[in-house]
């Protein structure tokens, strides 16, 4: 007899015998679910203590002792370039033509007809 043992689905290493993929529920390969972030989470986790413990007095020994390192370290915390998209959706032409609109009606005027581009202020109380 063979010492590969084979079922219809899988060999005995848990591998599919047509892709040589693992196979799902395969326990004998691979690392751990999550051993992988293990380290990151403890590292994280020990600065954040020795943060909340040591944190303020050292920026303020880096601020006193070595400003250039302290003004490098808030430097890097500031974005390096800032976009501002101040595009609001409003069709300009139209939102013209529905003020020149408003304000001809405003006025008593036909807001159909053409209006000057210029006119006189009205005079408050005769001024």
């Amino acid at each position: 007899m063979s010492s590969n043992i084979t079922t219809a689905n899988s060999t005995s290493d848990g591998r599919d015998p047509h892709t040589g993929r693992f196979l799902t529920g395969n326990n004998g390969g691979g690392r751990r679910v999550g051993s992988r972030n293990r380290l990151g989470e403890q590292f994280i986790a020990d600065l954040r203590s020795d943060w909340e413990q040591h944190g303020p007095s050292v920026i303020e020994a880096v601020r006193t002792t070595d400003p250039s390192t302290y003004l490098r370290v808030v430097a890097g915390l500031l974005p390096r370039e800032a976009q501002l998209d101040v595009n609001i959706g409003v069709d300009v032409r139209s939102f013209a033509e529905k003020f020149r609109s408003a304000v001809a009606m405003l006025d008593g005027a036909d807001p159909n007809q053409a209006q000057p581009r210029y006119r006189q202020p009205k005079l408050i109380n005769g001024r």
